[in-house]
């Protein structure tokens, strides 16, 4: 039986929601968290203030903090980051739905594999489109074949693994992963992107001491809806050229033309 770390004094883990603007989502992704099987410290942030948001943040007794600082995604989830006072820390993205046993599977993990080697850990994932779960898709594919090098377990400690696993795209869902603070330290998201944010940050910790977990278990549902930032980046044209540069940091321009136009065609199922 998972012992219930907040329980007897000791929270391990925090839920930091960043909510931006008055998502229709958001009491519903509280509920979900506060559903878990084991009691996580759960955090709202944000830098779009509202009585909205501020409401559903005393009616569930939650700590409520804005951003008055620098603006934007990175400069949101550093904050949000920064708010949690627990080792491990999950960014909870508004929209999204976590399964009741994540908290406790995320812990787990930590606990077995050592809280002082671990970076980050996520799970498998479902998108939610419209309203209607999607049980398979072209997108899914192409990330189930990206996550290969997992194929002899759930961890890989190796810099060589770690970077091959980004190389050819971004397999790893932002808000499935759990960050280790201990480990990290200093760990920044960068402001210079607005949507390829994370998966240059897993490139970055790919290169630095410390194991990446990936649980097969899909534990949560991320949302996609014509107003969620993923469909609004595609539409704008911001996601191709972030992953673009991206893919040409790794490779080149010339190769990186060449990977795109496989990559960018799961993305049509997001529009």
């Amino acid at each position: 039986m998972m012992r219930n770390n907040a329980s007897i004094g000791m929270p391990v883990h925090c839920f930091v929601i960043p909510a931006y603007h008055d998502s229709p989502y958001l009491e519903a992704c509280i509920k979900h968290l506060l559903a878990q099987t084991v009691t996580s410290q759960i955090v709202i942030t944000t830098s779009t203030p509202s009585d909205f948001i501020e409401n559903i943040a005393n009616a569930y007794h939650l700590p409520y903090y804005i951003n008055t600082g620098d603006k934007g995604i990175a400069a949101d989830w550093n904050f949000a980051l920064q708010c949690a006072d627990t080792p491990l820390v999950t960014i909870a993205h508004q929209d999204d739905v976590y399964e009741n046993n994540y908290a406790e599977t995320m812990i787990r993990q930590f606990e077995k594999y050592g809280l002082d080697k671990v970076q980050i850990a996520f799970t498998g994932y479902r998108d939610i489109v419209n309203g209607e779960i999607r049980r398979f898709g072209l997108n899914a594919l192409v990330k189930r074949i990206l996550l290969s090098p997992f194929i002899f377990g759930k961890v890989i400690k190796a810099p060589f693994l770690k970077k091959l696993l980004l190389l050819f795209g971004d397999p790893i869902c932002c808000p499935s992963v759990t960050f280790n603070k201990s480990v990290l330290k200093d760990f920044r998201f960068v402001a210079d992107y607005v949507v390829a944010l994370d998966w240059l940050a897993w490139y970055q910790l790919a290169k630095q001491p410390g194991a990446f977990v990936y649980v097969r278990k899909k534990l949560m549902q991320h949302r996609i809806h014509t107003a969620s930032e993923t469909t609004v980046q595609l539409r704008s044209g911001t996601r191709a050229r972030e992953e673009r540069q991206l893919f040409e940091m790794m490779w080149g321009k010339h190769m990186a033309k060449i990977i795109m136009r496989f990559y960018a065609a799961g993305h049509k199922e997001n529009l």
